[in-house]
């Protein structure tokens, strides 16, 4: 069986919150949800449309006053069911791909110094992506407090982001215990 496009799933459940523009989606979406899916406009606009083919939405143009017009989509009752049954289904195992992992895992043929350097650069990742999530943690607060249509969606938003808080700082622990490791065993005299 054919894997769904779950691009669609992710576009209706932001045209549930309220009706937008292709280029709303990936805004929202990297505010919101780019730590643990990622949409760009080669998936949003195709989607779009086969939305609209679809029945799931539907599509107003606003005169864009020497603007470009302005696409906005909403969604209709039938793509409400359409998200409420993906929703219900169980969710499928991640499909992991990490090449830090994979170089970590084969680490024995390579210089330890280079090893090193990369889970450096892996710590700073996560550290960096951290103050991202502070950010936004303080921009979904700020959106909830002036009433915004997000709202509802706060607590739901707000576990999310702890699941890659945890995530970003699980890996940085990680990569500082093999750093240690891995200098510990280019000198074994030294003092851990």
């Amino acid at each position: 069986m054919a894997k769904e496009n779950r691009t669609k799933f992710v576009i209706l459940g932001f045209l549930d919150a309220m009706p937008m523009s292709g280029y709303d989606i990936k805004k929202i979406s990297a505010r919101s949800i780019a730590h643990f899916w990622n949409e760009d406009y080669g998936h949003i606009y195709p989607t779009l449309r086969s939305l609209v083919a679809e029945g799931f939405a539907v599509k107003t143009v606003e005169a864009g006053d020497g603007k470009p017009d302005r696409h906005v989509y909403a969604i209709t009752e039938s793509g409400r069911k359409e998200l409420a049954r993906w929703l219900a289904m169980d969710p499928g195992r991640p499909n992991l791909r990490i090449e830090l992992l994979l170089k970590v895992f084969l680490g024995a043929r390579m210089d330890p110094k280079r090893l090193i350097e990369m889970l450096e650069e892996e710590e700073r990742q996560c550290l960096a992506t951290l103050a991202e999530y502070d950010e936004t943690e303080a921009h979904l607060k700020s959106e909830v407090a002036r009433g915004s249509e997000w709202a509802r969606y706060e607590k739901f938003q707000l576990m999310s982001l702890r699941y890659g808080q945890r995530y970003s700082r699980s890996v940085a622990e990680w990569c500082r215990e093999s750093i240690q490791e891995l200098r510990a065993a280019e000198n074994p005299d030294a003092k851990r």
